[in-house]
């Protein structure tokens, strides 16, 4: 009895050739799938094959018959069936096909001339095109969430809170395909956490911006770099997590129209509890009114060398939420005072 097995290809020729390599000159293809991922607006798309190899059994007289004959144009018969109307996948079916050169031509050659009367193409978008950079745009206003009235001022948390006295929600990062999330700090501090969030998360897609760039991560310059991160991200289900160089602390102002137009999802600020609390306020004030100009607000702190130094609580002043302590989740949204 005739065995069948699945193989999955390039094109119906690669599936062919490997069905030869694995199952002998008699292996034949019985059944051909074409799945097309559309993509994003033709951004990403791709094609591929998946077919049902039919062997017949040892010492089966079809074995050298079907090896080396090919149908003839009456017999290559071919049914074609769509599923969804956005591109999903074409099915074709019909009797089975010897794996030799005519027949794979021919089933080839109907699938494609079927696709192109079901599914004709619109115009190819180029990435130097205006249209292009509508799209992206475009999907830059979807991807960023509606502001009502004026945000980003830091307000200190209240005072019951830092003693314990009111449970405060400890935030955490986003998660989701597409999301993107920034994580602002000086110098290279907000890379660190990057990555251990990204750890934590079972793998997100890490990229830099700003004044910080790093080996063997892609670097996001605007808008429209932006939106395509997140729909690369869309593509291989992950989140984007920017760690963003705010340069020197008499350097960070001049970043928030740029923070802006990234168009956040999630905006984290990094500091090292470990400086001077005085220095660090001045320059995290002066950051967050000029991203309140921006209608921009930050919503946790990123925290690391609490460990290092005997007053790790200083940073509640900074009135935002804690959510990441050295390399970890936050228990609590305040630190304490180490005794």
């Amino acid at each position: 009895m005739p065995k069948q097995y699945k193989l999955k290809g390039a094109s119906l020729d690669a599936i062919r050739e490997k069905a030869e390599q694995q199952y002998g000159p008699g292996a034949r293809i019985v059944a051909a799938e074409k799945v097309t991922n559309p993509g994003i607006a033709g951004l990403f798309a791709a094609n591929r094959y998946e077919a049902t190899i039919e062997v017949p059994a040892a010492g089966s007289s079809q074995l050298a018959s079907n090896s080396c004959r090919s149908d003839g144009p009456e017999r290559q018969q071919l049914r074609v069936s769509w599923e969804g109307p956005a591109g999903g996948e074409a099915q074709l079916a019909g009797e089975a096909h010897a794996l030799q050169g005519p027949a794979i031509a021919a089933l080839l050659e109907q699938a494609d001339a079927a696709e192109m009367d079901l599914h004709r193409p619109e115009a190819a978008v180029s990435t130097a095109s205006p249209d292009f950079a509508g799209m992206l745009e475009q999907l830059g206003k979807e991807f960023q969430a509606p502001v009502s009235g004026p945000q980003g001022l830091l307000t200190a948390l209240p005072a019951a809170a830092v003693g314990h006295g009111v449970p405060v929600a400890v935030p955490v990062p986003l998660t989701g395909s597409g999301n993107l999330i920034i994580l602002l700090g000086l110098g290279d501090d907000a890379l660190g956490p990057a990555l251990e969030v990204s750890i934590a998360e079972g793998g997100s897609d890490v990229r830099t911006a700003g004044a910080l760039t790093a080996f063997g991560h892609l670097h996001v310059a605007g808008r429209q770099g932006a939106t395509a991160a997140r729909a690369q991200a869309v593509l291989t289900g992950q989140t984007v997590l920017v760690a963003y160089g705010l340069g020197r602390q008499g350097e960070t102002v001049t970043h928030a129209a740029d923070i802006a137009a990234l168009a956040a999802d999630q905006l984290w600020l990094v500091v090292d509890a470990g400086r001077k609390a005085e220095d660090t306020a001045a320059w995290v004030r002066a950051l967050s009114a000029a991203l309140a100009a921006e209608r921009v607000t930050l919503d946790a702190l990123a925290v690391f060398g609490a460990s290092e130094t005997g007053s790790p609580e200083t940073v509640n002043g900074l009135g935002l939420p804690i959510g990441w302590v050295d390399g970890k989740p936050a228990r609590v949204a305040v630190l304490g005072k180490v005794d």
